[in-house]
């Protein structure tokens, strides 16, 4: 029996010295992305120029709120002149009738008052100056320093800023378009506790919210002029809708500061949505890359080729852009590492060093090694490999991702050639 009881404690206890303890995390690196449509390989430079057709229309308005001044200074001088003639001939007549008044005799004023019932004194005539000159500003549409925006915002990666040979790119702003920001509510059911008793209550929230939208268009040029490029993306002319976060209390906004507070903003991402677009077709982009790569945790040293593997890696794709002399080695020692951990993959078993969640992990690894490398073809390979493990539903939409990622990458080394 006590045998017995040992072999069961035994069997009970296997499964979780065997359970591999994987680890995770994230990591952040650059790549430099291939174009879709690569340029001339005489071209080295490119020149970046934002205008705005409003700005003509702004000066219209300015030139005719500055007339309206003038107009209306001019009217207002000729109506002080009038007043003060105005009043010049009420002083006159207001003299003329006291004079009157002074030589009637006291009697005849009097039965004046009497007859008449109110005081018949000579009053005054009540002359008014002409209010002063205002003339409200007309509402301009935001002008900003459009070679700073140019040279901050667009830009060509892997080439020069030089006028030489170089490749125009000309962004134009149509200014932000929006509502007039609106005070909205909303009633929630919502439950309070007290003394251990729960009770239902209805509240009204408040925001604030208006749409928007700030559209731009693109082109670009070879430098012999010829068109490379004219898009107006849909994504930047579709209305959106800004809301405040929600507040017990009605929020007091300043309308006007609230407005040219995200149309800051909008600019900022539109314009980095624009210069993404044109990378993407021409340029060799520095792309931010979030990942996942995996270790094994093992106090016997049992996983040591993999904790060893992950470090050469880790380190490799964070310098990859600052110095690939040195960071591609390593990810290379990384993936021959890995590459030698795989050929002991048991998927099956569960009491295998190399089990089918590690493996796994290990070919999560490889793929993101020989992305950041280059190498479609081993990619594809560890692919093949994966459709034949049994995946998690979230591993498998991790497996799509990097289909669709050596996808995209294949389009674009063909277009190199």
């Amino acid at each position: 029996m006590k045998a017995l009881l040992t072999h069961i404690a035994f069997v009970l206890i296997m499964p979780c010295l065997m359970a591999q303890n994987i680890k995770d995390e994230i990591i952040n690196y650059s790549y430099a992305q291939l174009p879709l449509q690569p340029l001339n390989r005489e071209i080295k430079n490119f020149n970046s120029y934002i205008e705005a057709p409003y700005e003509a229309e702004n000066k219209k308005q300015l030139a005719a709120y500055e007339q309206s001044k003038v107009d209306a200074k001019v009217a207002y001088d000729k109506a002080m002149i009038t007043y003060t003639q105005q009043l010049k001939a009420a002083d006159v007549q207001y003299a003329k009738d006291m004079e009157a008044w002074e030589k009637k005799s006291t009697g005849n004023k009097i039965v004046e008052k009497t007859l008449l019932g109110a005081n018949t004194k000579p009053v005054k005539q009540s002359v008014y100056p002409p209010a002063a000159p205002y003339v409200a500003p007309p509402v301009l549409r935001s002008s900003y320093d459009y070679t700073t925006l140019a040279n901050t915002y667009i830009n060509l990666g892997g080439y020069a800023r030089d006028t030489a040979n170089a490749v125009q790119i000309i962004v134009t702003l149509y200014g932000l378009d929006y509502t007039l920001p609106r005070q909205q509510s909303v009633v929630k059911d919502m439950v309070r506790s007290a003394n251990g008793q729960t009770q239902s209550y209805k509240a009204t929230y408040y925001y604030t919210e208006f749409s928007y939208r700030h559209p731009m268009a693109v082109k670009v040029y070879d430098p012999a002029g010829k068109e490379l490029l004219i898009a107006t993306p849909q994504e930047l002319n579709n209305y959106k809708i800004y809301k405040t976060a929600e507040s017990e209390n009605p929020p007091t906004i300043n309308q006007e500061l609230l407005i040219k507070t995200y149309e800051e903003k909008v600019l900022q991402d539109n314009l980095t949505f624009i210069n993404k677009m044109v990378n993407d077709k021409f340029g060799y982009a520095l792309v931010n890359r979030k990942t996942n790569l995996y270790y094994v945790k093992s106090k016997d040293g049992l996983y040591a080729d993999l904790l060893l593997a992950f470090n050469e890696a880790d380190a490799g794709l964070k310098t990859l852009v600052a110095d690939a002399a040195t960071a591609k080695p390593k990810i290379t020692t990384a993936i021959q590492a890995w590459e030698k951990a795989l050929t002991e993959s048991e998927p099956t078993n569960k009491k295998a060093r190399i089990d089918n969640d590690v493996t796994i992990a290990i070919c999560f690894n490889l793929l993101e090694g020989y992305f950041a490398l280059g190498d479609v073809f081993h990619a594809e390979n560890i692919i093949k490999k994966m459709n034949t493990l049994d995946l998690s539903g979230d591993e498998r939409k991790t497996k799509v991702g990097y289909e669709l990622l050596f996808a995209d990458f294949k389009k674009r080394i063909a277009s190199q050639n």
